[in-house]
């Protein structure tokens, strides 16, 4: 009793010190201390956004379109004035930042094998990270672009794949592509065999961008299957044995298939003493990239951008966050929000360092040495889906539930007086000196902004890095075929954020789940019109006629709700809405963001399952190894972590967690979970069972548990 109120008596005095400093603080440097989101820029607006007027406006049907404020009679469409091409921005920024560092990497120097959590795990080794200039970088992509016409005979309006991970060949293959009109058309680098021929196919693709470490699949799987694919260029690997690549090569040659490495192009290129003329310049509304999804249920489509799409979704942070940054570039540049991200970043002269999702930090089970490629970049913009940061999120904590006593108690206290503050519109000088710079370091410590997008950041992970990493944490929201709302500036959660001043959107009822347009709280499905909707789905009229609307409009599948300040938040997904046998409805996605905040869970570790004949939701649960290792040893459960598993008392022990936070979240009865299973298994983009997006891929995954589901349903659980 007297150590707590002793512990409480402390915190008190901590917490007063560290407002004196905070008053110290604003009176020597005014607001400029502050991160973005406490500097109050936005703060005289009583909403965000704003109704139009529109003919076409179905009252009791739908809302008026809603824009931005200040954008009421023109959307935006490019991030800077007068650039209309892809081609246009890159002359635009050389001009400007020539001699200023924009695209880096680290040197693979070999790779090693370490005992981590008691398994064997590859390590990599690098070098530091070197950056080349804007004009080293326009003069590679000129001498690549050459090199690829004379390669390939490509030209205007003829297709280029790129299959490849995200690497600066990537972003200047791309920009090559565009010097010639060619149109370039993006697959993730985890899509299986079925579907990337599919996709080769439906574009009748001539030549490719891959990896040398695909090049075996390419010879043997692939190629076959591809008539039209004659050329591919390839970019060294860090799992590339030469020998086993001539072999490859030779298979490929002997399929047709001509074979050049990127630098023999690139090489091709600079030789060139008579370049072939381009036969159309790129317009700023013709098709520029086919931009395939990952396909969470059916077979990807292939998404048809402009320039000017892909050109006004990179203006949405530019009002945020403003001046020049570092950026990590780790996300698949195949996914829009990636694609985005980085020709923001470079339409301010800014600075893009190239990771990888294996080698991101810098903890004992990282596969990255000296450091991650957080800690090796240090950015200051950071861009990820849910996964990565419930990952990091998850990966802190484990670290201070393993520190002393105290060290728990002063993070707890520091942690509580953050947020507290935040919420307030301060900040806590002390407490992010004494206790958060390490935790930031960890990260390079020079984080201003992160970006959630791809699927809703939950709560405690959004508020986790906002305090912890001190930097303002946004959650975005968009499509491939679109973006809409966009970033804002306040410390808020639960909210995809305002409308981006290039589209406009509207609410439709969705009168069956009782989602309504005209109610004081206006609900509905989300549609979207502006300068970054896409063209429709290349060769896929049906599908484009279920989506693009004759008005312009995009119907997104995802239920909004306007707030009162003009922000926007997703409350539901209209297919994603299961109806339970007592004929109420749970939203999948929205449940599975709460209980991914449980500690034994991992990141995107859960999948919540409804059935039409049962009164009650069930999960299959994959085990943090951290958390729930730690539960089996102080309760003295032993055996293989997958036996743990499937101990009763874990299993309890989690459903149990899961259920104080439906509590937590003051769920309803029908949507707390009533059974789990829980296995030590891997989610991931190579098994199958997640999306290049790390989203979930539902059917897979019913399918392969689907023998525990039942089980759940019919008691035997």
């Amino acid at each position: 009793m007297i150590k707590s109120l002793l512990l409480k008596i402390i915190a008190f005095i901590l917490s007063l010190v560290d407002r004196f400093c905070y008053i110290i603080f604003r009176i020597l440097f005014g607001k400029d201390f502050l991160p973005a989101d406490l500097r109050g820029r936005f703060d005289h607006l009583k909403s965000y956004t704003v109704q139009v007027d529109d003919p076409n406006y179905k009252p009791g049907e739908e809302t008026k379109p809603i824009r931005r404020v200040g954008y009421e009679k023109e959307l935006i469409s490019t991030p800077v004035p007068g650039v209309t091409t892809l081609n246009g921005l890159l002359d635009h920024v050389v001009k400007q930042f020539g001699d200023l560092p924009m695209l880096g990497s680290r040197t693979f120097k070999n790779k090693s094998v370490e005992k981590l959590d008691g398994k064997d795990w590859e390590v990599f080794h690098f070098d530091d990270v070197k950056y080349e200039t804007y004009n080293q970088i326009y003069s590679r992509i000129i001498n690549l672009s050459r090199g690829i016409a004379r390669f390939t005979g490509l030209n205007s309006k003829d297709f280029f794949g790129i299959f490849e991970e995200t690497r600066k060949e990537w972003l200047m293959t791309l920009h090559a592509c565009m010097r010639y009109n060619i149109t370039v058309m993006t697959v993730y680098s985890t899509l299986g065999d079925e579907s990337l021929i599919e996709a080769v196919n439906e574009c009748e693709l001539p030549a490719m961008l891959v990896n040398e470490a695909s090049l075996k699949k390419l010879a043997y799987q692939i190629t076959p299957n591809t008539p039209t694919l004659k050329y591919l260029i390839y970019a060294s690997s860090w799992e590339g044995k030469k020998e086993e690549t001539q072999k490859h090569i030779a298979e490929l040659e002997k399929n047709g298939v001509s074979v050049l490495s990127f630098e023999e192009v690139e090489e091709l290129g600079k030789q060139e003493t008579n370049p072939i003329p381009v036969k159309e310049e790129q317009r700023g509304d013709s098709l520029t990239v086919v931009m395939y999804t990952s396909g969470t249920t059916s077979k990807p489509k292939g998404v048809m951008l402009t320039a000017k799409n892909i050109l006004s979704i990179s203006v949405g942070a530019r009002e945020q966050f403003g001046l020049p940054h570092t950026y990590l570039g780790y996300l698949p540049l195949s996914h829009i929000l990636e694609m985005a991200a980085e020709h923001y970043i470079l339409g301010l002269g800014g600075k893009i360092g190239y990771g990888n999702s294996k080698t991101l930090t810098t903890k004992a089970s990282s596969t990255a040495r000296p450091v991650g490629d957080l800690e090796a970049v240090a950015p200051q913009i950071f861009c990820g889906v849910p996964r990565v940061y419930d990952t990091i999120k998850k990966g802190v904590s484990e670290k201070i539930k393993a520190g002393s006593p105290i060290i728990q108690w002063l993070f707890k206290t520091a942690y509580d007086c953050k947020l507290n503050a935040l919420k307030n519109g301060r900040d806590t000088p002390l407490f992010n000196f004494l206790i958060f710079r390490k935790i930031k370091s960890m990260a390079g410590g020079r984080l201003v902004g992160c970006l959630s997008g791809g699927a809703p950041l939950s709560k405690q992970s959004q508020e986790f890095f906002r305090v912890c990493f001190g930097a303002s944490t946004f959650q975005g929201y968009g499509l491939t075929e679109t973006s809409a709302a966009g970033v804002k500036a306040k410390f808020q959660t639960n909210v995809a954020g305002v409308v981006v001043p290039c589209v406009e959107i509207k609410l439709i009822s969705v009168p069956h789940l009782n989602y309504l347009a005209d109610s004081p709280v206006p609900r509905g499905e989300i549609a979207i019109r502006g300068n970054s909707v896409a063209l429709g789905y290349y060769k896929q009229p049906e599908k484009t006629k279920e989506a693009f609307m004759e008005d312009g409009y995009f119907l997104t599948g995802d239920v909004g709700q306007l707030n009162e300040d003009g922000t926007i938040s997703i409350i539901d997904r209209v297919k994603n809405l299961v109806k339970l046998s007592h004929g109420e409805y749970i939203a999948l996605e929205r449940l599975e963001s709460i209980y991914n905040g449980c500690p034994y869970v991992a990141p995107n570790g859960i999948m919540v399952y409804g059935d039409s004949f049962g009164s009650f939701p069930v999960a299959i649960v994959i085990a943090q190894p951290g958390p729930t290792k730690r539960f089996a040893e102080e309760n003295g459960i032993t055996g293989t972590f997958s036996e743990i598993c499937k101990h009763p008392k874990v299993q309890q022990h989690i459903l149990k967690s899961l259920e104080e936070l439906a509590k937590t979240y003051k769920l309803k009865r029908y949507e707390e979970i009533k059974a789990i299973r829980v296995f030590d298994d891997v989610w991931s983009p190579e098994n199958d069972l997640l999306t290049a997006a790390f989203k979930l891929k539902r059917n897979n995954i019913v399918q392969k548990y689907r023998t525990y589901i039942d089980e759940m349903y019919q008691g035997t659980y």
